[in-house]
């Protein structure tokens, strides 16, 4: 009876074609929209393919899809979803942006889902979320990323005057960026232009900065390449790895493509600069002074540097500032480590390991969602100067010193990637065994 009532609400209008709507019922057609719906915009939201086919299935089984097979790519979903021995397949194309919100919101909405409920009712309930807005006004979001970007600076051993050049010079360059993404201009282009205006700002506001003080900084190299470093693709590059990891591949893969070739539109932009201004990509020496206003400074700038990336993501407020503080229980340790000569891959799988299984503990305590928080907070790990230096030494032709830097920039990748999994499979019983796709 159940059934049959579905049906008679999720019912169009009866077609004089009856022939057609016997084929494929009308009700089949609906419930098969409203899964894709759902499944649509969680990966455009920019998350793994598990999540994907999670909710997709959370939300068949409560319209009485009996069966779903789906196969999802970086920016494509082919679904098959079958009910009482007939079959129906949609193909719907993605284009990924990333937003915390709304994957905090479908999470929370397929974890509220009752246990039958009528398609019409799930598709109003999805239209909802999907009118919703970004959580924050863009000139506080221009605010914010030029703090992270500025506490990058401090964690690559910049100074004050480092501090006071990147300020404006990210504030402009993402301001730019901003503009120049919600006017549709070819994306790799857009990041390529920002990032050589933040790096030409950087290096205008340094000079006006020597000139008042009258000498010139022998750290100006590290604010150089953070000026950019809002640019760098973390939220891809930790999704790509945690889908490579369960061995989704369709979705793996051209996620780590897509993050590479954003590195390498960076990398062109910030080199344009760097050959005409002539600035050295290389690392300065550590933070002088006393040891407690340094560690002061360092605490701070891996918070402010994760709550203004997670506000970059439209991550809600309290998960944000919690990201924030996750980040300094895993980033101090690691710090601790590099100032006692552990190698920079092994400190990164430490502290990754730390991050994520903190991440797990306070998401279930504050019922907050764990994929938002954790993506943010490794992302102060994420060896985003060391890549774009690796480039810029091959265009200088150090061949050395960019197998070197290159080198060191894969094995952090890879042991940031490991230290999430690994934290992942001791608290997630969907990481411990990798099952076949629902």
């Amino acid at each position: 009876m159940d059934d049959e009532y579905d049906d008679q609400a999720d019912q169009a209008p009866i077609s004089e074609h009856e022939f057609e709507d016997q084929l494929e019922p009308a009700h089949l057609i609906r419930r098969s929209h409203v899964v894709l719906q759902a499944g649509t915009m969680m990966l455009g939201a920019g998350t793994s393919a598990l999540r994907v086919r999670e909710v997709m299935t959370a939300v068949g089984r409560t319209i009485g899809v009996q069966q779903i097979d789906a196969q999802v790519t970086f920016t494509q979903i082919v679904l098959t979803v079958g009910r009482r021995g007939i079959f129906r397949t949609q193909v719907r194309e993605v284009r990924p942006r990333v937003d915390a919100n709304r994957i905090a919101l479908l999470h929370a909405f397929i974890h509220e889902l009752p246990e039958r409920d009528r398609a019409a009712a799930v598709a109003e309930r999805l239209e909802a979320i999907e009118r919703t807005g970004p959580l924050y006004p863009g000139r506080v979001m221009v605010l914010l990323v030029a703090l992270a970007c500025a506490s990058v600076a401090v964690l690559s051993n910049g100074g004050w005057r480092e501090v006071l050049a990147v300020l404006p010079a990210s504030a402009i360059a993402y301001g730019l960026h901003r503009v120049l993404t919600r006017k549709q201009f070819n994306f790799l282009a857009v990041v390529l232009t920002s990032a050589a205006v933040a790096s030409a700002l950087y290096v205008v506001f340094a000079h006006l900065v020597t000139l008042l003080i009258g000498a010139p900084s022998s750290r100006l190299a590290a604010g150089f390449i953070c000026a950019s470093i809002f640019l760098i693709p973390g939220f891809p590059l930790v999704t790509a790895g945690l889908d490579l990891t369960r061995l989704d591949l369709d979705a793996g893969i051209p996620r780590m493509a897509y993050a590479a070739m954003v590195v390498v539109a960076i990398a062109i932009g910030v080199w344009l600069v760097a050959s005409l201004s002539g600035i050295s990509p290389d690392p300065v020496a550590p933070l002088e002074g006393h040891p407690v206003a340094v560690w002061l400074a360092l605490v701070a700038a891996s918070f402010l540097a994760v709550f203004g990336w997670a506000t970059m993501f439209n991550v809600p407020l309290g998960t944000a500032v919690a990201s924030g503080f996750v980040a300094i229980v895993g980033n101090v340790p690691r710090l601790l480590m590099l100032d006692h000569g552990v190698k920079p891959h092994v400190a990164t799988f430490v502290a990754c390991v730390i991050m994520g299984l903190a991440c797990a503990v306070v998401a279930g305590w504050f019922r907050m969602t764990k994929i938002i928080m954790t993506v943010p907070t490794l992302l102060v790990t994420i060896p985003g100067s060391s890549a774009l230096r690796t480039l810029v030494y091959f265009d200088r032709a150090d061949i050395l010193a960019a197998i070197e830097s290159g080198v060191s920039t894969v094995l952090v990748v890879v042991a940031m990637i490991a230290g999430l999994s690994g934290a992942r499979m001791l608290t997630d019983p969907e990481w411990v065994f990798t099952r076949p796709p629902v």
